[in-house]
């Protein structure tokens, strides 16, 4: 088989299997081909919560309302709830965890140094 034949069926294949990946991935991501529909409960709901028409969606609702949960809950920690990235913590923890970070990359990259500066050179 040639070349061009090759390529033209890698594309084929990489198309026919990529397509419906797409298309999955839009219906999970978007809310499906014809978008959102957004019932009169959901519209008073953002009127409640201060959400703009514009951006009134259910998913945006249910994005409100796990907010307003997670700011309500506290268990021992600060209101802000699970999610919380790790950067939002305290200074000292957050220097602690950046230390510990640049302890493993930097010994990483150090053992890769050696290693290469101790190897022979190809003759």
């Amino acid at each position: 088989m040639n070349k061009p034949t090759m390529m033209a069926l890698v594309a084929m294949f990489a198309a026919a299997v990529s397509i419906p990946a797409i298309q999955a991935a839009y219906a999970q991501g978007y809310g499906g081909i014809g978008g959102d529909v957004v019932t009169e409960e959901t519209k008073a709901k953002c009127e409640q919560y201060g959400i703009p028409e514009a951006q009134c969606t259910e998913l945006n609702v249910l994005a409100k309302e796990r907010l307003i949960t997670a700011q309500k809950t506290t268990y021992g920690n600060k209101p802000e709830g699970s999610g919380t990235s790790m950067v939002a913590l305290e200074a000292n923890q957050t220097w602690v965890f950046i230390g510990v970070l640049a302890a493993i990359f930097g010994g990483v990259a150090a053992a890769f140094f050696f290693r290469g500066r101790g190897a022979a050179p190809p003759s």
